[in-house]
């Protein structure tokens, strides 16, 4: 049997890698151990190397077959997954301006490219919520991964929180700066209340399944949704500068740490979830538990670096060490799946 390609389950194993890096620099900003930057440096530059092998596979598998992507069209959770690939793009772009380091060429390239991956991630979002609408998929067909799309569109802070600030605000028109800022406000409602609604009609999607298993995971994924509303909010007084819209530096710190407490929850839960589930056999969706804690790792820096509490230093630390025994856990139970079809 030859090489068919990948699907859109494996966007989430690049990013969950991808998350090492990210948790390895959080740590590095915190303790000041620059072994564990040269550590995310190198994950970094594998992961656009293991981006480049699955993105390829991915498009591959649908010239091999062109039915199958009528297949993942009629499919949420493969829809939903394959707007992984903008969030990867921010998180990508915004790790070279960590490691790598800019010009003002490489500045509009990274801004024409998140204009496109933005839009990309609006219109699967539109299509996807347009297909639930007219009742194209089944109530067993939805769980937490139709989130998916939401958080990628709000993710764009990754981004962005960069292009809004020096040096690469530099390079940018006060014109280019506050339309990238009106985007940031216009996902950021958009997520918010699809949060809500899609995430409800999830949650009850869910509970009410025999083969709940398969989509078990997937309940690490509202960890990842609320944690990056914190990231959109807590960046916003950074960018009162550009005279648009003005939210103070003590409303969002106190709206995050509203917030913070529920992603705890949430985070704890899931993590139960996860325990009491290890012997049992998982599927791809096993990496839904991955990506979002290193998205928490993100949160929880952000609200240390506003608010000086120690209690987030830890969180830090108890996260990066949850998120590197469910990245191995991850790879244990893809391992598996992967000989099991051979």
């Amino acid at each position: 049997m030859g090489f068919k390609g990948l699907g859109t389950e494996w966007f989430p194993v690049v990013l969950g890698t991808l998350s090492l890096s990210l948790a390895l620099y959080i740590c590095y900003l915190i303790f000041d151990i620059n072994i564990l930057y040269d550590i995310g440096k190198y994950i970094f530059y594998f992961v656009i190397a293991f981006f480049t092998f699955v993105l390829v596979s991915w498009i591959y598998r649908y010239i091999n077959d062109i039915k199958i992507l009528k297949s993942d069209y009629n499919n949420p959770i493969s829809l939903s997954f394959s707007t992984f690939i903008a969030i990867l793009y921010f998180a990508i772009a915004f790790f070279y301006t960590v490691y790598i380091g800019i010009n003002r060429e490489i500045a509009y390239i990274m801004l024409y490219l998140y204009i496109f991956f933005y839009m990309y991630v609006l219109a699967i979002n539109m299509l996807l919520n347009y297909n639930m609408y007219m009742n194209k998929y089944k109530i067993s067909q939805f769980s937490y991964a139709i989130l998916v799309p939401s958080v990628v569109l709000s993710g764009n802070i990754i981004l962005s929180s960069v292009l809004l600030t020096r040096p690469l605000s530099l390079y940018y028109d006060l014109s280019i700066l506050k339309s990238i800022y009106f985007m940031v406000m216009i996902a950021l409602g958009i997520s918010f209340f699809q949060f809500l609604f899609i995430g409800i009609t999830a949650f009850i999607s869910h509970i009410n399944k025999n083969e709940y298993m398969k989509t078990v995971p997937a309940s690490m994924i509202p960890v990842g949704a609320s944690s990056i509303i914190i990231i959109n909010i807590i960046f916003l007084p950074l960018f009162n500068h550009l005279n648009l819209f003005y939210i103070s530096r003590a409303t969002a710190v106190d709206i995050s740490m509203l917030l913070f407490g529920f992603d705890l929850f949430l985070f704890l839960v899931s993590a139960l979830i996860a325990i009491s589930n290890m012997s049992k056999r998982q599927t791809m969706t096993v990496w839904a538990y991955v990506f979002p804690v290193g998205v928490s790792t993100f949160s929880d820096y952000m609200l240390y670096s506003f608010t000086k509490i120690y209690i987030f230093k830890y969180t830090i630390v108890i996260f990066t060490i949850a998120l590197f025994i469910l990245y191995a856990y991850s790879w244990i139970n893809t391992y598996i799946i992967l000989k099991n079809k051979v």
